[in-house]
């Protein structure tokens, strides 16, 4: 082997139909190992209400659906899964139980996202062939529930806390955690214990930084790839004359770390607004952005050799 291919991509937030997508990655480019990084799960529950008579009804983003058939409930279902949603169909008064016990919403929660990475994993197994190298890594906003569920296959490569073998004598490193957001997801941090994690990860490392990929969700700070939508006090976009107000919210330890150890490639998510790539030192880094409810594919193919990024180039 004189070189090997790498497909990377993040954040598809439970869409059903950019997971399959990302299953029919082999057949259409000639990759070696794939990388399906963080965010895995989605972020809500839809109710279906069951209104008796083959009829049901659900609502969202305000407006409300009748559906008459199985059929159609079928579709319905499909379509909200493709969209990064989760649904639980019950009726009218399990719906008000449910809104006045918030432990048993969360019970529900974890149990759907838990069933979905089962199913996903699952399909790795049997779909994508077995000579390709397949990595499922989490993210911030992925329970912690969903990481022994990974670590169970003997088939899907779980990258945290482990230096992982790459062809041609690379390895990579990665971290799932990022710095405070304003939404309070389940793996974030201060920037202070950040660095410490990563400090840590040093330990891993067995060779010269010049073969080793990290695979760290939050992007390095002040880069193209960790412009987000600048918030208020309510968590609403801000405008300027007209014009949306951006503003890099990227991990300053991570850009510490890429200036210290100069790794050779970065590959990040998270900020689903940012594709593209960018140089920190003598790291290049990548960020191939997330579409995931309009269904769009959207990843990144790197080409090694053994003197490094041969080639490189985007998708979606």
């Amino acid at each position: 082997m004189d070189s090997f291919k790498i497909f990377f991509m993040a954040d598809i937030h439970n869409s059903e139909i950019v997971f399959r997508r990302f299953l029919s990655i082999p057949k259409y480019y000639d990759v070696d190992v794939l990388i399906l990084s963080g965010d895995l799960t989605g972020k809500a529950i839809i109710p279906i209400i069951d209104l008796g008579g083959e009829r049901y009804q659900y609502t969202f983003k305000g407006k409300t659906e009748i559906i008459e058939g199985c059929e159609r409930l079928k579709d319905a279902l499909i379509e909200l899964r493709n969209r990064g949603l989760y649904t639980h169909i019950c009726t009218e008064d399990e719906l008000e139980e449910l809104k006045n016990k918030p432990d048993e919403v969360d019970k529900l929660f974890k149990k759907l996202i838990s069933e979905t990475i089962q199913e996903w994993v699952r399909s790795i197994e049997e779909i994508i062939p077995k000579e390709k190298d397949v990595i499922l890594m989490p993210g911030n906003d992925d329970i912690l529930e969903i990481d022994p569920i990974i670590q169970k296959s003997d088939r899907v490569i779980y990258p945290l806390n482990r230096l992982v073998e790459l062809p041609l004598g690379y390895g990579m490193i990665s971290m799932d955690y990022v710095n405070p957001t304003p939404w309070n997801t389940p793996r974030e941090s201060e920037e202070k214990n950040l660095w410490k994690m990563l400090e840590e990860k040093t330990g891993l490392v067995d060779r010269e930084w010049g073969k080793i990929i990290c695979s760290f969700h939050p992007p390095p700070y002040n880069t193209k790839l960790d412009l987000a939508p600048k918030l208020d006090r309510n968590l609403r976009p801000v405008y300027s004359f007209g014009e949306l107000e951006k503003e890099n919210v990227g991990s300053k330890s991570v850009r510490r770390f890429f200036e210290k150890y100069n790794p050779l490639i970065g590959l990040h998510g998270h900020i689903h607004e940012s594709p593209g790539y960018d140089k920190v030192g003598k790291t290049i880094v990548f960020n191939p952005g997330s579409e995931y409810s309009a269904g769009i594919l959207k990843g990144v193919i790197l080409e090694l050799d053994r003197d490094g990024l041969k080639n490189w180039y985007r998708i979606g």
